[in-house]
């Protein structure tokens, strides 16, 4: 009967360990953002045009494509786009080709904010 008991928690123990972290790049589930919370809360200005963003302290950082869920963050980064990504990755934007790494920055702390 010892044994049993013995055996049962080992394998729990194995169960929780394997439950409990995460090294992976993979979001933890389905998130998105409306279009008025992803601006509100990254601090992007829509153009007047409407067709880009820009960071009011960094005009020059300009993103085309806005990224308001982890599937569509997962799909740009296996495409392999540059994207800046909020901590849990379910928010982001495609960074333009050829911009300075600053630019990728900039987003990331701006996107930070969306939690």
């Amino acid at each position: 009967m010892g044994y049993r008991s013995i055996f049962a928690a080992a394998l729990a123990a194995l169960v929780l360990a394997g439950c409990g972290s995460s090294s992976s790049d993979q979001p933890s589930g389905p998130r998105s953002w409306t279009l008025p919370q992803f601006l509100r809360l990254s601090g992007l200005k829509r153009s007047e045009d409407g067709l880009t963003y820009s960071l009011p302290n960094h005009p020059g950082c300009v993103a085309r494509i806005l990224l308001r869920s982890n599937a569509e963050v997962q799909t740009y980064k296996n495409a392999g786009d540059v994207v800046a990504t909020n901590p849990d990755k379910s928010a982001g934007v495609r960074v333009e080709p050829g911009t300075p790494p600053s630019f990728k920055s900039a987003f990331t702390q701006a996107l930070a904010r969306l939690k």
